[in-house]
């Protein structure tokens, strides 16, 4: 939604620019040799955009991965914006903004409404049209605190099992937020190192979990699904299994996580918080492709400095959006408080607490409503 930058020209980048790319990614992240090789086959190359400096030599890099985040069941085309990398001699220059507005553009273009990202400088891309828009969370665990009674039974696969990329698809159309999986998403899961790797899958499907076992100080769970309670139940037992050799177990969850919901009142602890953010590309497409869990409500939406006026109408379940025009309940929201509540990570009584949304008690309880929903998270860190 934001347009205050110059479009900046990007380019996909070649062979012989892997190795200036891996020098990046060391700088930005702390990447050694091996994992920025590594990150660059599990992308692809293709994945990548190059921004280039005097010489044509690569002054920064970022990889754009095609996906959708699920809300209530429908998915919104996106991009991740994932590993912005600026040379350490461009750094405080003025490049971040223009750099992601073009990679937003080229999102747009090629049909994205939201694009998400990760922001090691929040400020930064809070100036390019960025907001908080829901949780990356990492729980942990004794291991000697986890149920050990359940009969729910595993047996070892191969971590690229279709059937296990079958089941998260179930678990993103439950949740909120949580991204469709392509072949990068699942490659970084599958990351080295290898030969600690395992995956686990339950008796008909019902949960599976992907194990790094590297450290023996913690069991590291890349990934996990449960399609129940007793499912969940099942999937702490069987890492209760592991209590002789790991002391801890850490895994990626929701804020309303079935794992902790399985677990005693005590063992647990929250191990790391994060937030993502997301910028809206194209507010009507974002909104006629979510899913909502109301089935009969009309509002009008102004959003921005720009007052984007847009009326949002669903009948039956069917969604329509287009201009608005008078007779709706209007709620007006600030660009950064459309992007909290259209996630679900806010909701429309909050920011007008903030000053962030306003309109009238009936029309805001209608735009609570009308983004109702499990709070947003993703399951990895892209």
């Amino acid at each position: 939604m934001k347009k205050n930058s110059k479009p900046m020209a990007v380019e996909a980048p070649t062979a012989k620019d892997a190795p200036e790319i891996a020098r990046l990614l060391s700088w930005a992240f702390g990447f050694g040799k091996a994992r920025s090789d590594e990150y660059i086959a599990n992308v692809g190359l293709g994945a990548l955009r190059l921004l280039r400096g005097e010489g044509g030599r690569p002054d920064a890099c970022a990889a754009l991965l095609d996906t959708a985040h699920v809300f209530h069941g429908k998915p919104v085309p996106a991009t991740n914006i994932a590993h912005v990398a600026i040379a350490p001699e461009r750094r405080g220059q003025g490049l971040a903004v223009p750099f992601v507005d073009a990679l937003c553009a080229e999102a747009h273009g090629k049909g994205a409404a939201i694009a998400t990202l990760f922001a090691s400088t929040r400020p930064v891309y809070r100036k390019a049209g960025f907001e908080l828009a829901g949780h990356e969370i990492v729980y942990e665990a004794q291991t000697i605190s986890l149920p050990a009674a359940s009969r729910l039974a595993f047996e070892p696969v191969e971590p690229d099992d279709p059937r296990l990329a079958t089941a998260y698809a179930a678990k993103a159309g439950r949740e909120a937020g949580l991204v469709h999986r392509g072949p990068a998403h699942w490659n970084e899961l599958r990351r080295k190192p290898s030969d600690a790797l395992a995956a686990y899958l339950a008796e008909d499907d019902a949960a599976y979990l992907i194990l790094d076992m590297g450290d023996e100080a913690c069991l590291d769970v890349r990934d996990w699904y449960a399609a129940s309670p007793e499912a969940a139940q099942g999937v702490l037992s069987f890492l209760a299994r592991f209590r002789s050799v790991y002391p801890i177990v850490r895994w990626h969850g929701g804020p309303q996580d079935d794992l902790v919901a399985a677990m005693p009142d005590k063992g647990w602890r929250l191990a790391h918080q994060e937030e993502w953010l997301l910028r809206v590309l194209d507010p009507p497409a974002a909104l006629r492709q979510r899913g909502y869990h109301a089935d009969d409500i009309r509002l009008a939406l102004s959003i921005g400095p720009a007052d984007t006026a847009l009326e949002v109408e669903i009948r039956g379940g069917t969604v329509e959006v287009r201009e608005a025009t008078a007779g709706y309940q209007t709620v007006a929201l600030q660009t950064p408080a459309f992007v909290q509540v259209f996630t679900g990570f806010r909701s429309a009584s909050k920011l007008a607490q903030y000053g962030q949304v306003a309109g009238d008690a009936n029309a805001i309880r209608l735009c609570d409503q009308l983004f109702a929903g499990p709070p947003p998270w993703v399951a990895e860190h892209f």
